[in-house]
């Protein structure tokens, strides 16, 4: 008998060399498949209905659910899988990393992915979705992230996200995701103790969510309806934390108090002693605590001070390279930088320029974060003790392992560093460890600024 003879024209398997190869090309091949998932197409209409083959044989070596599901204990014995809470995009990419280990995430699909992910133990894809996450949350989008990932019940993604809203409050509620929030995510923004923004500032953008309520309902933004879509939220803003002065010309004017409530907190700003109880929170909030990493022993001392020389162009710089290891992310908010100058009278020689950029070594990307600002020594030439704190408008992700560069820029070359001693090498605060690597130019820079999830006291 000749088999050769019964073979098809198209030889798939001789002409695809590897199995991941043999793998891909079965990917959504209905070629002896022997399961289908049955989800929601992404392509048409909401409900319709598209089928994927797949193979339980694939499934089940990368999936112990999937295993269980066909060969367990419990194994099933149909051919169909219906999964009503997901669409053709999530379970095509959720199918071809399990095939040939690609993954092809959008904003748009990653959620999805990571959820069947999680059902189905698929750990390493678990870890891929999360990366991807993590190195994309940003103040534009972090609402978008957060309202989904409620919906798939991801706890640490939601922690991560608030995470990011505490660090950059404003520039979070400036996107346009703000306002589509619903009120159980706009109750649990209000009640953080974290958040970083003034109370005043927070009221205008909570007037402005709630007059879009009022709109989306058909009613005109009077008081009594942008109250009515506050609801009890209205009670976690801190009103008493507010100045007299904003309080009468800020909030008293949108009429959503109630004459009482606002005679009591009038009452309450100037009492001098004992004052009347109101039913809106006293303390003010705390904000996210920032740690430091110091790159010296010691504070700077006038006996190690020095003039490093210049490099000509009437400005002095610093650049050191360092990396973070971390099982938590990091979020670099800056440095402090020491300055001072000597025996200088005029105003603009006492004025020092501070410019601080953060790059990723080896990447084309020029700049990851940029600031700077003038500060104004004394008559003594002295703007504090133990430096300026310089920080970036958003702090920014660095990833474990990756080196990084932070480069400080002083112009004006009368300044001073703040001492010749060495700086460590290694430094470890809390959980994350940095080491840094080489030092140019002096030493104005004399902490890292940082956060991370690990600390929240």
């Amino acid at each position: 008998m000749d088999l050769a003879s019964d073979i098809q024209t198209d030889d798939w398997q001789s002409t695809r060399e590897t199995v991941r190869e043999r793998n891909k090309y079965m990917f959504l091949n209905p070629t002896i498949s022997d399961v289908s998932f049955v989800v929601e197409d992404s392509t048409k209409d909401h409900g319709t209905k598209i089928a994927l083959p797949a193979h339980k044989y694939v499934l089940a070596i990368s999936s112990p659910v999937f295993f269980a599901m066909f060969h367990g204990g419990i194994a099933e014995q149909g051919n169909r899988i219906e999964l009503p809470d997901c669409n053709s995009e999530c379970l095509t990419e959720f199918l071809r990393f399990i095939y040939y280990d690609e993954l092809h995430l959008t904003a748009n699909s990653v959620l999805g992915v990571m959820y069947l992910a999680k059902k189905y133990l698929v750990l390493s894809l678990m870890r891929q979705c999360g990366r991807f996450l993590e190195e994309r949350i940003d103040p534009n989008n972090v609402f978008e992230t957060l309202t989904q990932a409620r919906q798939f019940r991801e706890e640490e993604l939601e922690k991560r996200c608030w995470f990011i809203v505490d660090l950059n409050t404003k520039q979070c509620l400036e996107s346009p995701s703000f306002l589509e929030l619903d009120e159980a995510v706009i109750k649990s923004l209000l009640r953080r103790e974290t958040l970083k923004i003034e109370e005043s500032e927070l009221f205008d953008y909570t007037l402005r969510w709630a007059k879009k309520q009022c709109e989306l309902n058909g009613l005109d933004t009077s008081g009594a309806n942008i109250r009515k879509a506050l609801g009890e939220t209205l009670y976690f803003l801190r009103f008493p934390v507010m100045s007299q002065k904003k309080f009468a010309e800020e909030v008293v004017p949108q009429d959503v108090l109630s004459d009482r409530e606002a005679l009591n907190i009038f009452l309450h700003f100037s009492a001098t002693n004992t004052k009347p109880d109101v039913v809106f929170p006293c303390v003010p909030r705390s904000g996210r605590p920032m740690r430091r990493c110091a790159r010296y022993s010691e504070a700077p001392s006038p006996h190690h001070w020095y003039r490093p020389p210049s490099n000509g162009t009437g400005r002095r710089e610093e650049t050191v390279s360092f990396t973070v290891n971390s099982e938590s992310p990091v979020y670099i908010a800056g440095g402090r930088v020491f300055t001072r100058t000597f025996g200088l009278s005029d105003v603009e020689s006492r004025r020092d320029k501070v410019q601080l950029w953060i790059r990723e070594e080896n990447s084309q990307q020029k700049s990851l974060g940029f600031t700077e600002g003038e500060f104004l020594a004394d008559n003594n030439g002295v703007y504090n003790g133990d430096g300026i704190d310089v920080k970036f408008k958003t702090a920014v992700l660095v990833k474990s392992g990756v080196r990084y560069s932070l480069q400080c820029v002083i112009f004006f070359s009368q300044s001073v560093t703040s001492n010749k001693h060495s700086p460590h090498k290694e430094v470890v605060v809390e959980q994350t460890r940095f080491k840094f690597e080489n030092s140019y130019h002096g030493s104005h820079l004399t902490e890292v600024l940082f956060y991370t999830p690990w600390i929240t006291q």
